[in-house]
C-alpha cells in the first residue's frame, strides 16, 4: 500500500479533498454551508469503447495524478485509451465550485466510445435499499423543467429521495418527430435542485460545444444505493463527438456548477438563470419584438390542407384562398387587436418551405411590406419550414423539395439519395436559404420562424461538406450556421429558432440555452407548440412549464396562440402573455362579448409590454407571476385561478428577492395585494372565479407625481 498523495483546496462553500490512494482517485466534498459530506470515495470514471474485440469497459485512471495550481485542483490520467484531465476551480470570491473535463486522443487511429460517465457519488441508502435518516425527506427536482411540456396530466420532476431511487429513470429518443423515453439508469436535465431542509444544492449544466446534460444516476454495490452527480455522461448518443475522436483532437467538456442556496428549489431555479445571463444566455437590454398577429386560425388554407381534407386537393389551395384580400382582412384583425406585426403562416410562399414569395397570389413582395406598414401599421414576419420539413411534406406526388438544388438530397449509407429529401446539413442548401431569406429581409420581413428543422437521421453525401456520417450534433451546427448566415447580411432581423433536434413538438431535446447567445445565434426559442389547444395544455399542465422555464431561463420564448380557445375571464390570453416574452394571438373568438374583452385586455398588455418582454419574472406559485423592472422601481403582478372551483389565491414574498426598493411609497391598482413593512413581504390574497385571471400593476408614488404612469388610488408604504 502507497502513500496516498492528496491536495486540497477550499472557499467559502465546499471543501475538496483530492487523494491517490493505489491507483485510485478518492475525492472527498464537504459542504460547509449545510455541515454535509457530499461525496467521499472514488470517483467514477467509466468509458466504453469499440476495439477488435467488441467493447472494452474502463473503469479506473491509470496513470493517474493529483495536482494543485493556484486556485484549481487537476487530476490526470488515462482512460481507454484517452488523455483525461479533470479540473476542480473553487473561486476565492464566489460562492460555488466548477468542474470540466478534457479529453485528447494521444494517438494516431479514430477513437470511438459507445459510453462515458463521471461523477461524484453519494450513498444515499443501507444495504437494503431503505433511504438513510438523513436523506429521507430531501428532494431532486429537474431545473429548468419541473414539469416537462411532453409531461403527462399531473406529472413533475420533482422527486422525494425514496421515489428517486424507486421510479423508473428515462433517456429521450428523438428522430423525424418520433420521441420517446427509454428505460435507463440515468435522469437528465439542465441541472438538478437537491433540495434538504434549509439548503438548496443546483448542478447545473453549460456546455455550448457538447451536447450535455447534468444527469443523476443511481449505483448499486454491497453497501446500498449511491447517487452518482456531477461530471458527465452519455445520454442517448449524446455527446456524439465520444463517437469519433479523431487521431490527435482535443475534447473540452462543459462545465458542471456546484451551488448552495439558502431556501427552496427556487432559488436554484433563479440561481442556474443568472449562470446563464453571465454567460449572454439571456434577452439583449433593448429587446422589444413586435406583438404578432397569426392569419392562420382564421385563414381557410391551415384547414383545408391538414391530412384527411376532403374539400380541396393539397397544394392546389393557396392561390384560392391565401389571396391578397384574404391577408388583409387579417390585418385588418390586427389593428382591432393591437398588434405590431402580421405574421404569415404557411401560404405565403409558391410551395411549403420554397421561401420563394408567392408574387403570382400576393402581388409583389416589396409593395405588400410596403403597404402592411402604411395602411394597417404592420411590420411582416414569416414562418419559414426547413429542410426536414420539406422533406416530409409530399402534395399529391409533388414534393417541395423539387424547389431546392438538386445536389441537397440526403444520401444514406449505401450512397443511394434518399426520394424527395433535402440536407439541412449540405451547403447547397444552406447557401440557397441563405440567399432566399436574405433577398426578403431586403424586402423588409423583420421575423423569420425556423420551424420543421427536425433531426432526420444522417446523411453520408461527400460532396456536401458536412461531417459523414452527420450526426445530431452536425445538424445543430447546420441550423445555426444558416441563422449565422442570415444573421450577418441582416442582423435587426429576429430569428426564432424550434429545438434542432425534436422541431415542432412540445419535446424539448436540446438545453434551452444551447447556441443561443453565441456570434449572430437565434433570438429566441418555440413555445413548444401549445398554439393549437392552449386552453386544454393549462388544465392537463403541460403549459404550466412555461412558468419554470422562466424562473429558470431568460432566453425568450415566442408562441402564439388560438384565442378562439379562450374563455370570458381571458385566462388564456393572460397565461401566456405572463410567461411568454413574445407573443402572437390570432383566431376571432365566435363569443362577440369575449371578443370585445380580448381586444380590451390586448390593449391593457401593450400598455405594460415592457414588463412583459424585459422585466425580471419571479413566481410566488404557478399561480402568481411578478415582472419587475427594478431600475423603475415598478412590477407587475398576474394572478389566476387554474382550479374548476371558486379559490382564494394567496402568496407572498420577500421584497429583499425582487429587487425593489422598500423605502418608498408605491401606488398600485389591485385591492387585494399589497405590503407588509413590518415583515418585508409582498402579500396577496385575491378571491377569484375559476380558470381566471386578474392583474395588479405597482409603482413608485414618485413615478406616477411625475406623470410618467397614470395614478392610482391606492396608495402604501413598504
Amino acid at each position: 500500500m502507497t502513500k496516498p498523495q492528496c491536495v486540497e483546496m477550499a472557499n467559502s462553500v465546499y471543501d475538496l479533498l483530492a487523494c491517490l490512494e493505489d491507483g485510485i482517485v478518492r475525492l472527498r466534498l464537504c459542504d460547509l454551508k449545510m455541515g454535509r459530506t457530499l461525496s467521499d470515495g472514488p470517483y467514477v470514471y467509466r468509458a466504453t469503447k469499440h476495439c477488435d474485440e467488441g467493447r472494452f469497459t474502463a473503469e479506473r485512471l491509470t496513470n493517474a495524478q493529483v495536482l494543485l495550481d493556484d486556485r484549481t485542483i487537476r487530476i490526470r490520467g488515462a482512460l481507454a485509451g484517452l488523455e483525461l484531465e479533470h479540473i476542480f476551480t473553487l473561486p476565492s470570491d464566489a460562492a460555488f465550485m466548477e468542474e470540466r473535463i478534457i479529453l485528447r486522443n494521444p494517438t494516431d487511429a479514430m477513437l470511438s466510445l459507445s459510453d462515458f460517465a463521471s461523477g461524484f457519488r453519494c450513498r444515499i441508502s443501507d444495504f437494503a435499499g431503505s433511504v438513510l435518516p438523513e436523506f429521507a425527506d430531501n428532494r431532486v427536482i429537474a431545473v429548468p423543467f419541473r414539469r416537462r411540456p411532453d409531461a403527462q396530466p399531473g406529472q413533475v420532476n420533482d422527486f422525494l429521495m425514496s421515489e428517486f431511487i424507486t421510479s423508473c429513470s428515462k433517456e429521450l429518443r428523438c428522430e423525424n418527430l418520433r420521441q420517446g423515453y427509454m428505460p435507463s439508469f440515468n435522469r437528465f436535465s439542465e441541472g438538478w435542485a437537491w433540495q434538504s431542509v434549509d439548503y438548496t444544492l443546483g448542478i447545473f449544466k453549460f456546455s455550448q460545444e457538447t451536447l450535455e446534460f447534468s444527469v443523476l444516476s443511481v449505483e448499486v454495490d454491497d453497501k446500498g444505493l449511491y447517487l452518482r452527480f456531477g461530471g458527465t455522461a452519455m445520454i442517448s448518443g449524446e455527446p456524439s463527438v465520444f463517437g469519433r475522436i479523431a487521431p490527435q483532437q482535443t475534447v473540452e467538456l462543459g462545465i458542471t456548477r456546484y451551488q448552495t442556496l439558502e431556501g427552496d428549489y427556487k432559488n436554484a431555479f433563479y440561481a442556474f438563470r443568472k449562470m446563464l445571463d453571465d454567460r449572454a444566455c439571456r434577452f439583449p437590454e433593448a429587446y422589444n419584438p413586435p406583438v404578432h398577429w397569426n392569419e392562420l386560425y382564421d385563414n381557410a388554407e391551415w384547414w383545408l390542407t391538414t391530412p384527411g381534407s376532403p374539400t380541396l386537393s393539397r397544394g392546389k389551395t393557396r392561390p384560392i384562398v391565401y389571396r391578397r384580400e384574404d391577408i388583409e382582412r387579417e390585418a385588418e384583425k390586427a389593428q382591432q387587436y393591437h398588434c405590431e406585426a402580421l405574421y404569415l403562416d404557411p401560404g405565403w410562399d409558391t410551395m411549403i418551405g420554397s421561401f420563394i414569395w408567392a408574387e403570382q397570389w400576393l402581388g409583389n413582395i416589396e409593395r405588400f411590406v410596403e403597404d402592411m406598414r402604411n395602411k394597417y401599421g404592420l411590420q411582416v414576419s414569416l414562418h419559414c419550414p426547413l429542410g426536414p420539413w420539406v422533406s416530409a411534406t409530399v402534395y399529391e406526388g409533388y414534393s417541395p423539395a423539387v424547389s431546392w438544388p438538386k445536389e441537397s438530397a440526403r444520401m444514406d449509407a449505401d450512397g443511394n439519395m434518399v426520394k424527395d429529401s433535402v440536407c439541412l446539413g449540405s451547403r447547397q442548401y444552406i447557401e440557397t436559404a441563405t440567399e432566399r431569406l436574405s433577398q426578403l429581409c431586403d424586402a423588409g420581413v423583420r421575423f423569420l420562424m425556423f420551424d420543421g428543422n427536425w433531426w432526420t437521421g444522417g446523411c453520408w453525401n461527400l460532396d456536401h461538406g458536412h461531417p459523414v456520417p452527420y450526426q445530431r450534433e452536425d445538424h445543430i451546427r447546420a441550423n445555426l450556421a444558416l441563422c449565422q448566415a442570415v444573421h450577418a447580411r441582416h442582423p435587426n432581423v429576429i430569428i426564432e429558432m424550434h429545438d434542432m433536434i425534436a422541431g415542432g413538438t412540445p419535446v424539448r431535446a436540446t438545453p434551452v440555452y444551447y447556441k443561443y447567445g453565441l456570434p449572430n445565434s437565434y433570438d429566441e426559442n418555440w413555445g413548444f407548440e401549445f398554439m393549437w389547444n392552449p386552453i386544454q395544455d393549462l388544465r392537463d399542465g403541460q403549459a404550466r412549464s412555461l412558468y419554470y422555464y422562466n424562473l429558470g431561463c431568460n432566453v425568450p420564448v415566442y408562441l402564439h396562440i388560438d384565442l378562439r380557445t379562450d374563455n370570458e375571464n381571458c385566462v388564456v390570453f393572460w397565461w401566456f402573455a405572463s410567461t411568454c416574452r413574445h407573443l402572437g394571438i390570432g383566431g376571432s373568438h365566435s363569443n362577440h362579448l369575449i371578443a370585445e374583452r380580448q381586444k380590451h385586455e390586448m390593449c391593457r398588455y401593450r400598455s405594460l409590454e415592457r414588463f412583459f418582454k424585459r422585466g425580471e419574472f419571479y413566481g410566488i406559485s404557478e399561480e402568481i407571476h411578478l415582472h419587475v423592472l427594478a431600475e423603475e422601481n415598478a412590477f407587475v403582478v398576474n394572478v389566476f385561478n387554474l382550479s374548476d372551483e371558486p379559490r382564494l389565491i394567496q402568496g407572498k414574498m420577500n421584497v429583499s428577492e425582487i429587487g425593489i426598493d422598500p423605502d418608498r411609497w408605491y401606488a398600485r391598482s389591485g385591492q387585494f395585494c399589497g405590503f407588509d413593512s413590518k415583515n418585508g413581504t409582498f402579500n396577496i390574497s385575491w378571491p377569484m372565479k375559476p380558470w381566471s385571471a386578474e392583474l395588479a400593476e405597482f409603482y413608485d408614488i414618485e413615478s406616477v407625481s411625475q406623470g410618467s404612469v397614470q395614478s392610482f388610488s391606492h396608495l402604501g408604504k413598504w
